[in-house]
């Protein structure tokens, strides 16, 4: 990608420095920049795209101001330090601020240009959060796929506000296909406030894993079943309480590796980075659940996804988990 400054770790500093509340925006470079991308889309270590995000960057309102938001943001930068090299699909408006953040951290991001950014706010009283959707940037098509990306092994589907269409399912067949369902299951109002819809669960059909937690799916348990049935593997993540893994018909539980919670905020899009990494790698549910759990800990006992280390470390304490829950690995 053109004059992208790529780094071999990702830079959670200028992650967090640039999401905090702006006094002095951000100004983005134009979307042109962003859209120029080298023939073979590689970085400068000629390492090809294998891991493709998805979905919408999103402004999220704070405190007069904008922090980034949106699955893909996180996922993907988590997938960077896991080493891959991710990629974004995305649409935003020219005012996106945090362009800078993927720059400096060697991610490509292929914009789908609309006339607004995706913007969200989310209230929160007595841990019950109240969530509003004030812009929409454009659904995302096959079309939008830039074609070096069609071969990228694999893909992310990371839906916020319903903007990626289904038919992207289909549009990368040797590619394994993940998807963290939050944003297919959103509807809003005309006042702009986001509440829980059904969907139409077999449209899943397309997805080999989907990721989503309880408080994702609450009011449509019902549901849980019927997804098994159409996709290979469904996670279904318990905050501390760990995991429950779906799978051929049989249901497994995974265990949390355990540490004192300080800050659970990001945790979620660690697991589902780190799963769908390992899985990819191994086809094995017990070690790509451990695996993301480990990873997801480091996050929950400090302050956010900056706190996530290096691969190394996160496979030292994998070890740790696998001899302290060993029975989890058998049978599965």
């Amino acid at each position: 990608m053109t004059g992208v400054i790529l780094s071999t770790d990702v830079n959670f500093n200028k992650v967090k420095k640039n999401t905090k509340t702006h006094k002095h925006k951000v100004r983005a470079p134009t979307l042109h920049f962003y859209m120029k991308t080298n023939p073979d889309l590689m970085d400068k270590n000629n390492t090809p795209i294998d891991y493709l995000c998805i979905g919408h960057l999103c402004h999220d309102r704070h405190q007069g101001g904008n922090i980034l938001g949106g699955t893909a943001s996180y996922v993907s930068l988590v997938a960077r330090q896991l080493g891959r090299q991710a990629a974004i699909l995305t649409s935003t408006g020219p005012n996106f601020e945090f362009l800078p953040v993927f720059e400096q951290n060697g991610i490509p991001v292929y914009i789908k240009p609309a006339t607004e950014t995706t913007v969200f706010t989310n209230i929160y009283q007595n841990g019950i959060r109240t969530q509003y959707l004030h812009a929409r940037a454009d659904a995302l098509y096959p079309d939008d796929v830039p074609p070096e990306w069609r071969t990228a092994p694999l893909v992310h589907c990371c839906p916020i506000a319903d903007e990626v269409d289904f038919s992207l399912l289909q549009a990368f067949p040797e590619a394994l296909i993940g998807a963290t369902i939050q944003g297919w299951l959103r509807q809003w109002d005309a006042q702009h406030r986001v509440s829980p819809k059904a969907m139409d669960w077999a449209r899943l059909a397309g997805v080999d894993v989907v990721i989503l937690s309880d408080a994702d799916i609450a009011g449509f348990e019902h549901a849980l079943p019927e997804i098994s049935d159409a996709v290979k593997v469904l996670v279904m993540t318990q905050g501390a309480g760990g995991a429950v893994v779906f799978r051929g018909g049989e249901k497994f539980h995974f265990p949390s590796f355990p540490v004192k919670e300080v800050d659970a905020t990001g945790a979620g899009d660690v697991f589902a980075a780190a799963f769908l990494i390992r899985y990819a790698e191994t086809r094995d549910i017990a070690l790509a659940t451990g695996f993301a759990h480990c990873a997801a800990s480091f996050v929950v006992e400090g302050l956010g996804v900056e706190n996530l280390p290096g691969l190394q470390q996160i496979k030292e304490r994998f070890e740790v988990y696998r001899e302290a829950y060993y029975w989890t690995f058998l049978n599965t």
